[in-house]
């Protein structure tokens, strides 16, 4: 994780010089006590002192602190915040703009994140929208966000000789060294770059808008790319971003920022180029790079990347194999970890059991998709079909979370196993596996698992109802409102079943089923039960036999 700015920065960790300790300490009491207009007071000198002193990071700390302290006064509202960092803007210094700039177009962002639904179905109209931010469409919250970013970066030559640690009071460290993003411009550009690749610029797209194909210099080698003469317009600022970034750091000691631009450069195409040739282009550019780069930290990034792209297209072997070798040769790096999450995510175990719901003669199959295992374990739990539908509120046919605990608590009726032949290959195979012929009819939850203590780590346990039963249940739900019926037929012989009783559960308004008055079969198998308007489960009984409705109706 590269340094980036955090958005609310009254959260924000600051190195504080020692001549304000003691002022910053004021803030904190008074925040602590409740007291936010005393800790404004308080801030007032500090922001001052580091004007003076030209700490300009404490600075927009500090001024960051008083606007979220005045929101929470006047009802937190987003809008308002904005506001005022505008204000503060314009009376800022010149040094403290671009990073003030930013952080205003972050927090228009987020406004239009958490409202989003609104700006996606506001017509855009002919005149253009006022200053109120709230009656602004889509294009123009999007123009504001980019206005604000390109006004961010407008003094380049400035922040590219600004050492982004001139900045550390301001920003989070993260994982990654300070040589990736060396300098506030690096800094910038890539939080912008975050803006406009995002997918929101494709609603306001005009139709002879710029097109990014995928046979064109994006997927080139870095010096190429570079060259490449785009037109000006909206839809390349991004691309322009990247040429800038490879330009500025071409001729660096230290090739890590120029890498990283490089490698960023080419998921960007792949996530915005169309045409045929993308997969293939992308693919062999990235082979190129890790090949060029092989000796440097950041090839293990660009293995997991394609690695990651085999994974999806299917070839899990070579992604693998490739994550291997990446986590090898750079096992302490960022890409490292990425090469050691992908290898995890690609040799995961797992499990999944379907099966008929009903069984009987001819008896159905257990069918168990399932990967990176060679043996499932199975158990039957017998469960009363009474105690079940009362402990069930909303999940019928399932169970929860504390049924699936006690069911694996209690004594099976039944347990066995099966070997499964290997998946080589990584990929998700189905075997179908014979069920067992020796249960008594009887509802029964039938568990699969490829640990055969049906541990809850590292495992997987699925589950499936089924009843083993000589009864079909048919259901005829009507909306007419006239009686609902069905028939109780033997499922092999399709013959009716006369003196079946039927039993009826009907859901309450908290959600749990009710018994209400059973009703029979007549000598057609048939059966009838008035509409109540809510949702019902029925159970058919007969001569030891027994099955109930799959779903409520």
């Amino acid at each position: 994780m590269m340094k980036h700015a955090l958005l609310c920065l009254s959260l924000l960790a600051v190195i504080l010089g020692p001549s304000r300790d003691a002022q910053w300490k004021k803030v904190d009491e008074a925040m602590n006590k409740g007291l936010p207009k005393t800790a404004i007071e308080a801030l007032e000198p500090i922001i001052q002192g580091a004007l003076a002193d030209k700490a300009y990071a404490e600075a927009i700390k500090a001024i960051g602190k008083k606007i979220a302290l005045a929101g929470n006064i006047e009802g937190n509202k987003p809008e308002e915040k904005i506001f005022r960092m505008q204000a503060e803007l314009e009376k800022a210094p010149a040094e403290m703009k671009p990073m003030m700039e930013t952080i205003l177009a972050h927090w228009y962002w987020q406004y239009f994140q958490h409202n989003r639904w609104r700006f996606l179905q506001r017509t855009r109209t002919a005149t253009p929208p006022g200053p109120d931010i709230q009656t602004w469409d889509l294009a123009r919250i999007l123009a504001e966000i980019d206005k604000h970013f390109t006004a961010a970066l407008a003094q380049e030559e400035v922040l590219k000789a600004t050492p982004v640690t001139d900045y550390n009071d301001l920003l989070v460290k993260g994982s990654a060294p300070d040589r990736y993003r060396p300098t506030l411009f690096d800094f910038l550009a890539y939080e912008a770059l975050q803006f406009y690749q995002a997918g929101e610029h494709g609603a306001v797209k005009a139709e002879d808008a710029f097109e990014l194909d995928a046979s064109s210099p994006i997927f080139a080698p870095a010096a190429e790319f570079m060259n490449w003469q785009v037109p000006d317009g909206d839809e390349t600022k991004a691309i322009r971003l990247y040429q800038n970034l490879l330009k500025f750091h071409e001729n660096d000691a230290d090739r890590s920022a120029f890498y990283d631009a490089d490698l960023a450069r080419l998921i960007y195409g792949y996530n915005q180029a169309v045409g045929e040739t993308k997969n293939d282009r992308y693919h062999a550019a990235l082979r190129h790079f890790i090949e060029a780069n092989a000796q440097h930290e950041i090839s293990a990034r660009a293995r997991a990347t394609l690695a990651a792209r085999l994974h999806e297209d299917g070839d899990s072997v070579k992604a693998r194999e490739l994550a291997q070798r990446g986590l090898g040769a750079f096992p302490d790096s960022a890409g490292g970890a990425m090469c050691f999450n992908l290898i995890q995510q690609i040799e995961s175990k797992s499990a999944r059991l379907d099966t008929e719901r009903v069984w009987n003669e001819p008896w159905p199959t257990l069918n168990v998709t399932y990967r990176n295992i060679t043996k499932v374990y199975f158990r039957a739990a017998l469960l009363n079909f009474d105690d079940y539908i009362r402990h069930t509120r909303w999940g019928y046919g399932g169970m929860d979370e504390d049924q699936r605990k006690q069911l694996l608590r209690a004594t099976p009726a039944l347990e066995w196993d099966a070997d499964l032949p290997a998946t080589t290959d990584y990929k998700e195979r189905t075997e179908k596996l014979p069920a067992p012929t020796k249960l008594k009819p009887g509802f029964y939850f039938i568990l699969a698992s490829h640990d055969k203590r049906f541990g809850e780590e590292e495992n997987q346990v699925s589950a499936a109802a089924v009843w083993v039963s000589d009864l079909a249940l048919i259901v005829q739900s009507r909306s007419d409102g006239q009686p609902h019926g069905g028939f109780v037929l033997h499922a092999n012989r399709g013959r009716p079943v006369a003196g079946a009783t039927v039993r009826i559960w009907q859901r309450d308004r908290e959600g749990w089923f009710k018994p209400i008055a059973p009703t029979k079969t007549d000598e057609n198998g048939r059966f009838q039960f008035p509409a109540q308007g809510k949702n019902v489960v029925l159970l058919a009984e007969h001569d030891g036999h027994a099955v109930s409705s799959q779903r409520e109706f």
